[in-house]
């Protein structure tokens, strides 16, 4: 119980000091230096702790408007999640799909050599060529799949959680192919083969039991590597997410709150992939 309440304090404590950066952070032009203020750390700490004890998460700056963040979080909060939960999600789902149960077909070999080339290409750059191409496809065929308009609803939401995908795809598909491979090679694996049990019943039985603690002990990475692409998805596409409130001032409370958000969003989505291998588990594999 301690070391979890040590735990929430550190965290909370360094949530604040990344949004405190641009307030304790000052160029010293004359002498061509950054000089760094952590005498205020304190005061900003009791400034939103007292901000928040008033039953108020702060305001900032859209445009030339000062909104209160409490009125537009909400929508926002879910326009990420949504993004962030079936991005991730689709990725599992597909890493395992092709990465187990269909890896013998040749197709899937077809899958995973594309793979291996968009691997070898930075997610930034990957993104990048997929707007442009959405945008030659809008040309050739008139047909609109991208919107950079922050109300455009469903059509600037499925191509973000798009782009969101593709990086814990290719993760995750390389390592279950990588454990797929590895336990194959087996004496268990080859010991049922022998004995003539069908393959779908050694994928389900065996070698996704095996893989699975590989799978779970990654989830972080792979979403850490989706939340690096929400921001810059949403950035670059406009949508109206969580992130405006991180891109959009330079004050401690509104980057905080998106930044406390995106914690909340990444559990969330942690639990979610949990259940549904747990759900997969219990509904499939005899234990």
């Amino acid at each position: 119980m301690l070391r979890s309440l040590q735990q929430v304090v550190i965290i909370f404590l360094l949530i604040l000091s990344l949004a405190a950066i641009p307030m304790i952070v000052e160029v010293n032009a004359p002498e061509n230096r950054l000089e760094w203020h952590f005498e205020k750390l304190p005061v900003i700490y009791g400034d939103f702790i007292s901000e928040i004890s008033h039953g108020s998460l702060g305001t900032y700056q859209l445009g030339t408007q000062q909104r209160e963040i409490a009125e537009d979080i909400q929508n926002n909060f879910f326009t990420s999640l949504k993004i962030m939960l079936f991005g991730v999600n689709v990725s599992i789902i597909i890493s395992l799909i092709f990465g187990i149960f269909v890896s013998r077909f040749r197709l899937t070999k077809l899958f995973n050599f594309i793979l291996n080339l968009f691997s070898a290409i930075p997610d930034f750059i990957i993104i990048i060529l997929s707007l442009i191409l959405a945008v030659k496809v809008y040309k050739v065929t008139g047909v609109r799949v991208i919107s950079l308009r922050a109300d455009a609803g469903a059509l600037n939401l499925w191509f973000p959680t798009f782009l969101v995908s593709i990086a814990p795809t290719l993760y995750m598909f390389k390592l279950v192919s990588v454990k797929y491979l590895q336990t194959s090679s087996e004496d268990y694996i080859k010991t049922a083969v022998a004995k003539g049990m069908r393959l779908n019943y050694i994928n389900f039985q065996h070698v996704y039991k095996n893989v699975e603690p590989f799978i779970k002990a990654e989830l972080i990475k792979v979403i850490s590597l989706s939340i690096g692409n929400l921001f810059i998805v949403e950035y670059i596409m406009n949508v109206s997410g969580i992130t405006k409130f991180i891109f959009q001032s330079n004050e401690i409370q509104p980057i905080a709150i998106g930044l406390f958000s995106m914690l909340l969003i990444s559990g969330i989505v942690y639990l979610s992939i949990r259940l549904v291998l747990y759900l997969f588990k219990r509904g499939l594999i005899y234990e």
